[in-house]
């Protein structure tokens, strides 16, 4: 079967028997650099001036932890913005009433009104909480007018985006971070130390992650079938969630520090679940017999990294599972599977720890910065404190002067699963091939700044 290469603009071709492996591969589609580097790329600010696009339900829970970093002098928000009046309105009120930062400049009822709050001159960061297609045009507008910028997942939706965001970045010498908040989670931040400190022995050799959610009513309410998250099922076809089970094995096998993702082949199950649930609702229901879905109930990819290591990637939400990550990891010393978290040492085939082993693991493992945060973290929660030490690990470095933990070549790389998972399926699971963001810069390894404990 071919491998399929896509070049900065998107378009994919398919060449010949192509090589899987390490070996030759199908032509470099990688377009020059047009600025330098951002790895590395650190900014001193004592207070973070901020702004923020979309006040949704995640918008405004993430507004409420940048407001706690008023506390401590870390940032301050200046402004707020969504096209809708009404969640303004009630983040102001809540900032006013409950929050720490001063009341902030509003942002409103037009379409551009974004455009005007990026524009402003005393901004030094703006983080963006909107729809999905959304994200890179934002994003790239406001490194264009000289911020930083903070954006959910996935980071961009299509490669084009993807290169956008990178040359973007590089050209104005601005960071542009993808809020990929699972990587600060305990249980994930206790594997990466356990790896960092050889539990896992000299050799990761495969890992399993994936979004696995049952939401299938949620996409029968009117709000959610006028919005993206819909029309993203109704349109697209792949893995459309990719970044919260792949970011934390992209630090566990040091993706772009040392190593990096090479293909992807992906494939679908038959769509089934929106449609059904759509037959069974009532003849005068909005919804009532739609049986235009594209994306299947479930999406398999698994990705060859450059060292030939495997990382299988699963998206379903609408079977009727339990919710998952998966993140599994397999070392040459140990083992690990979550949901619920199990810890296999040395087994020799005999099974996982039992819990006393595993609690010993945990307190001796437990990374530095859940050790040392944990009171703060849990008292400002989302996400059981990851949220919160996501957003203080941001403000941390710029005030500090160092990188940011994860960059934009992260971000890009991580996003791009779900246009190449796309081009894969309609290649008839042909592997495909990622672009390069890093220009080569991947091949020099560099510590994870998570795990410079002098930092924490």
């Amino acid at each position: 079967m071919g491998v399929v290469t896509v070049s900065h603009t998107g378009s994919a071709r398919q060449r010949g028997n192509g090589n899987n492996g390490k070996g030759q591969g199908p032509p470099d589609e990688t377009p020059p650099r047009k600025g330098e580097s951002v790895i590395g790329l650190t900014d001193q600010i004592d207070t973070v001036d901020v702004g923020i696009i979309g006040l949704g339900n995640r918008g405004s829970s993430m507004t409420q932890l940048i407001d706690a970093m008023a506390n401590e002098d870390k940032g301050r928000i200046q402004a707020i913005c969504d096209l809708r009046e009404e969640p303004v309105a009630e983040t102001e009120t809540w900032i006013e009433e409950e929050g720490t930062n001063e009341v902030p400049d509003t942002y409103t009822g037009s379409k551009d009104a974004w455009m005007d709050l990026v524009e402003r001159d005393d901004l030094d960061l703006v983080f963006v909480f909107t729809h999905h297609r959304a994200h890179a045009p934002m994003a790239k507008y406001a490194m264009e007018q000289g911020k930083h910028v903070a954006v959910e997942v996935p980071m961009a939706t299509t490669i084009e985006e993807c290169w956008s965001l990178v040359d973007t970045a590089e050209r104005t010498q601005k960071q542009c971070m993808m809020l990929e908040n699972v990587n600060y989670f305990d249980t994930e931040m206790w594997v990466l130390n356990m790896i960092h400190e050889g539990v896992f022995g000299d050799q990761l050799n495969y890992a399993s992650g994936g979004y696995i959610h049952n939401l299938v009513a949620e996409y029968f309410f009117q709000a959610y079938w006028n919005d993206w998250r819909s029309k993203n099922h109704r349109e697209f076809k792949g893995d459309l969630y990719p970044t919260h089970g792949l970011g934390p094995l992209a630090f566990y096998m040091g993706i772009n520090r040392g190593d990096r993702l090479e293909y992807i082949s992906s494939q679908e199950s038959p769509e089934s679940r929106l449609t059904q649930r759509a037959q069974e609702l009532p003849e005068d229901h909005w919804a009532h017999g739609v049986d235009d879905w594209a994306n299947g109930d479930t999406t398999r990819s698994e990705i060859l990294t450059n060292e030939g290591r495997q990382i299988h990637l699963q998206f379903d939400v609408k079977t009727n599972r339990a919710y998952s990550r998966k993140n599994e990891l397999a070392g040459s010393d140990a083992y690990h599977e979550g949901f619920p978290s199990e810890l296999a040492v040395d087994s020799e085939g005999h099974g996982f720890v039992d819990d006393e082993t595993y609690d010993q693991y945990y307190e001796e493992y437990r990374h530095p910065l859940w050790q040392q945060m944990e009171d703060i973290a849990e008292e400002y929660g989302g996400h059981g404190g990851g949220d919160f030490l996501e957003i203080y690990r941001l403000f941390d470095a710029f005030n500090q002067g160092r990188p940011l933990d994860m960059d934009v070549y992260d971000g890009a790389a991580w996003s791009a699963v779900r246009p190449l998972s796309r081009i894969s399926i309609e290649h008839d699971g042909a592997p495909v091939k990622f672009p390069d963001f890093t220009r080569g810069e991947w091949k020099e390894e560099r510590e994870l700044q998570v795990m410079d404990f002098d930092t924490i």
